[in-house]
């Protein structure tokens, strides 16, 4: 299911505290949200249960987290009770004030005074023209919004005003590919009962307090009316119980709360107090959230007691596992965080499955193809299941699952390429040339972004509507920056070895000298390369090279927490890569030095003495002259004097270190390049033109850029699982824009059904409401 406007808002909220560079920038100490008209004032209390960051500016109630200027900038120090926890920079939404007013200290209003000082030390919410958001502006905006459909006359925007606590609950998928007019956001208003009794369940008392004797009434006839209940009499542990039965008009109650439940948080307990103390086989925990939460235990208990198992072994259980706990991902508890473990399990069940066979191949290059095209698998599963370990609570369990079955098949993978390049280090030499200067286009180099994670940027860019072409390319021995980036580049043959110091650097073939940033840039210019850095658009007419990135920052800071920063830092790629062809260059070349590997606890520790080597890093050491060792040793890229000495498999020279790269592996050595060009568009969007039904068959016309397009019919737009074609297989756009497709059941002619037009990942991108047969 698609996310609500609310979950998309409150998300955007707090990506906005992450909008900063890693390494070079401090977090922001809190995020102010700046409002001059008070437009978004009415939404603050239906957002505040999804955001217990967020504070507002007001008279001092700071139970409603509601409190003066001062007492915002004690939140913001942590020294009153009710602040976040480090780490988690509060929002503070300040109705009545705009930048203006704090941006000029000396005619700041006193009572302000006190927030001035964190506009530098945090950040301002603010659209990319550097305005204030509205709702509206949030609505319609294409970057940072949501780039929807809305009318823009005054009374849509009023409508809009009035209709923001009711666009809460609503569904992203629902509110694309329409028209959002007055009519349109007027109908939110309307008397729905199914949402006031959900929202009454949140909070009894509240619900209750804010609405007149006459509202009161009103809304329990309309309970009594459609579900057979009085909120009055009954009280809400009767309505959980109601709602768990999933009786009668309570199903349809039942479906509005698993669409969002995080919208409802206080139905969550209302459903656990009216729970049954002793559950019977026909109690479910889809709508018992203790029994989920037994469940969750029992799972975590069965996880912790395969550390130490062999691999097998943790193999065959966890796939016993995700049979048996698979079903509970599509319980509403798994969208509010309370299916930590089963939301761990599908990747780490991927990963199980991909780890049980150890594949080979006959030659280095012949496995190197292999990891490009599916062995990446493998790593991105891995990675998956790690960046689902957010609590402290799951990092025993999941993690050791991770190693248990994910490190013999790193050790047996690099053992066997290891032996490949043993045989003939020739194979792994490089693939192409390096890359001609032509204009228009820019090479945009990515330090340490292996082959999955840019697997998932590949998916990003194609979502994006940009096109993208994969290649593969071998790293260097040793994978390590200094020696591998300059071989990636331009600058390839103007380089060479010599004696390889402390950090396997390069020199200059022209004058000697050790090669650095500052003179890889200026020899990059002496061949007629610009040099961007990262806010930079630069000439298009002339080739370009730009760097971005801190994915191997990250992970040798972070460890394995670095899977928990990868989806970010695809995005930034994403959005620096659109912005460059937005620019006006033809092509980005997306280029890396090397990959990595990843295991939670630590690499296995590998001893080579130090009067061995003249340096020793995690997973590469430089041999002295004339030392023998009977570890893996292959020659320098750049000197093949130089002998360089690895771990065998996936061994490390350092003890504990979770992140490292240098050595000789799959992971390490074969990187992608990604070419990307944005998609030219001949005839626009694609949107459904038409379609006709003769009983059961449906012809359907398709206009604008359909290349790749899908159709499906489904009883909700968003719920691939609603398919109501024959197999539920989605059809694929024929070159003339026609598809007819074929019901599986004759029996929903008549019935109201929705054709949905989906793009190459799958998402929605249009949707026309239909009556079967008609």
């Amino acid at each position: 299911m698609s996310q609500t406007f609310g979950e998309s808002l409150s998300a955007t909220l707090r990506a906005a505290a992450q909008a900063y560079a890693i390494g070079d920038q401090v977090a922001p100490c809190a995020v102010l949200w700046v409002d001059p008209e008070r437009q978004w004032e009415s939404l603050v209390p239906e957002l505040q249960p999804m955001l217990p960051e967020l504070f507002t500016l007001g008279s001092y109630a700071p139970e409603q987290r509601r409190g003066p200027a001062l007492w915002l900038r004690c939140i913001e120090a942590r020294v009153v009770a009710g602040a976040p926890p480090n780490g988690c920079a509060p929002i503070f939404y300040l109705p009545g004030v705009s930048q203006e007013k704090l941006r000029v200290a000396e005619d700041c209003p006193p009572e302000l005074t006190p927030l001035v000082e964190l506009q530098y030390r945090g950040m301002m919410w603010l659209h990319a023209s550097g305005k204030e958001w509205t709702p509206y502006s949030f609505l319609v905006s294409k970057q940072d919004g949501l780039g929807l459909d809305v009318a823009k006359n005054q009374a849509t925007r009023d409508a809009l005003l009035g209709a923001l606590p009711s666009l809460m609950t609503e569904q992203l998928s629902y509110l694309q590919g329409r028209r959002l007019d007055s009519e349109f956001f007027n109908g939110l208003v309307a008397p729905d009962a199914t949402g006031l009794l959900l929202r009454w369940l949140t909070d009894p008392e509240t619900f209750k307090q804010r609405r007149s004797d006459a509202e009161w009434k009103a809304f329990c006839g309309e309970c009594k009316a459609d579900f057979r209940f009085d909120p009055s009499s009954e009280g809400p542990l009767e309505a959980a119980r109601q709602l768990a039965s999933r009786g009668a008009s309570w199903n349809l109650v039942w479906k509005r709360f698993a669409e969002s439940p995080a919208t409802y948080p206080g139905v969550v307990e209302w459903l656990k107090r009216a729970a049954p103390k002793k559950p019977t086989m026909f109690d479910s925990a889809e709508v018992w959230p203790t029994l989920n939460e037994r469940e969750e235990r029992e799972l975590q208990q069965a996880l912790e007691s395969l550390v130490d198992s062999p691999q097998d072994e943790v193999i065959g259980r966890v796939n016993e596992l995700e049979a048996q706990h698979a079903s509970r991902r599509s319980y509403p508890w798994q969208k509010i965080g309370l299916s930590p473990f089963a939301t761990a399990l599908e990747p780490l069940a991927q990963l199980a499955s991909l780890c049980g066979i150890t594949p080979g191949a006959p030659t280095a290059d012949a496995y190197g193809a292999f990891y490009a095209s599916d062995g990446w698998r493998a790593d991105a599963a891995a990675l998956d299941t790690m960046a689902a370990c957010e609590a402290l609570e799951h990092h025993g369990a999941v993690l050791a699952t991770i190693r248990a079955v994910y490190l013999p098949w790193l050790e047996s993978t690099s053992r066997q390429l290891q032996q490949l390049v043993s045989n003939d280090q020739i194979s792994i030499s490089k693939r192409a040339k390096p890359i001609a200067t032509t204009p228009g286009r820019i090479i945009l180099f990515a330090d340490g972004l292996r082959m999955d994670v840019a697997q998932k940027l590949a998916k990003k860019l194609a979502g994006a509507a940009l096109e993208c072409t994969q290649d593969w390319q071998w790293s260097t021995i040793p994978s390590v920056t200094a020696t591998a980036k300059p071989a990636m580049s331009p600058i390839a043959d103007k380089v060479e070895g010599g004696q390889t110091g402390e950090d396997f650097s390069t020199r200059l073939t022209s004058t000697g000298q050790t090669l650095t940033q500052d003179r890889f840039l200026n020899v990059l210019e002496g061949l007629g390369w610009q040099y961007l850095r990262a806010s930079e658009i630069g000439d298009a007419s002339l080739p370009a090279w730009t760097e971005g990135g801190t994915i191997d920052r990250r992970g040798h800071n972070e460890g394995w927490k670095l899977a928990l920063s990868v989806e970010a830092e695809v995005r930034e790629l994403c959005s620096r890569i659109s912005a460059l062809l937005r620019g006006g260059w033809n092509e980005v070349i997306v280029v890396t030095d090397h990959g990595w590997l990843l295991i939670p606890d630590g690499l296995e520790k590998v001893e080579l003495k130090h009067f061995l080597a003249v340096n020793r890093w995690g997973r590469c050491a430089v041999l002295r002259a004339g030392a023998q060792t009977d570890l893996p040793t292959y020659k320098w890229q750049w000197n093949a004097e130089v002998a360089i000495s690895t771990p065998p498999g996936a061994g490390c020279f350092r003890a504990s270190t979770e992140y490292s790269h240098g050595g000789i592996s799959l992971q390490e050595m074969v990187i992608p390049v990604l070419r990307v060009t944005a998609v030219a568009s001949k005839g626009g969007l694609a949107s459904i033109a038409e379609a006709k039904w003769t009983g059961a068959r449906c012809r359907i016309l398709v206009s604008g850029e359909y290349s790749g397009t899908r159709v499906d019919v489904r009883r909700e737009s968003s719920d691939a699982t609603s398919s109501l074609l024959a197999d539920r297989q989605t059809r694929e756009i024929t070159d003339d824009g026609r598809v007819t497709v074929f019901l599986e059941d004759d029996s929903d002619i008549g019935k109201q059904a929705v054709i949905v037009l989906l793009d190459t990942s799958g998402q929605v991108i249009d949707a026309l409401q239909t009556r079967i047969g008609d």
